[in-house]
């Protein structure tokens, strides 16, 4: 029973964070310039985006994909994203190992015989979800982290409900684990 409980959370969890990683305004800041003056900036797990024009509810901004960076397309040179591409990197792997652990855990209850595979499942799937809670407190430990490497005042109101999705997910991620 226990086993179905931890498994409800695995799958709240995944799929929480696959929304949240899939959402593009993680934090809303602003960045001062000398040549451009202050920027406002939307910074998700794969695009940052400066919004450019504001039309009643519609947005139009012109987004830096942060896995393929380049330079040519950056319009603000002072503006890197160094630990971006961590970030990025450790969502995707966070949510294929969350979906291998979910995987791992249709095998696991399928099976009904209490044998040395039967526990070998259960403990890979044990250290996957451990795992997945590691690497999605990683993605946005990083995310607050190069926030504060831009010199900003890391408060609850930079970030959006993706963020807080993350954060949530991490809990479910934590939870399936325990249970």
């Amino acid at each position: 029973m226990l086993f179905l409980i931890g498994f409800a959370w695995h799958v709240a969890a995944s799929f929480a964070f696959l929304l949240a990683i899939l959402t593009s305004n993680w934090a809303t800041y602003q960045v001062s310039t000398v040549t451009l003056g202050n920027i406002t900036i939307q910074h998700g797990i794969f695009y940052v985006c400066e919004p450019v024009l504001k039309i009643g509810i519609y947005e139009t901004a012109r987004c830096v994909s942060v896995i393929d960076i380049d330079p040519s397309n950056n319009t603000v040179e002072t503006l890197k994203y160094p630990i971006s591409m961590a970030s990025a990197s450790l969502a995707i792997s966070c949510a294929g190992l969350s979906v291998i652990a979910l995987w791992l855990s249709g095998i696991y209850f399928n099976r009904r015989t209490r044998d040395t595979c039967t526990q070998c499942f259960l403990i890979s799937v044990a250290i996957s979800v451990f795992v997945a809670f590691c690497t999605s407190v990683a993605v946005w430990i990083l995310i607050i982290s190069e926030i504060a490497a831009f010199g900003q005042k890391v408060d609850r109101l930079l970030f959006r409900w993706p963020m807080w999705l993350a954060v949530g997910a991490s809990g479910g991620f934590l939870l399936a684990f325990i249970t």
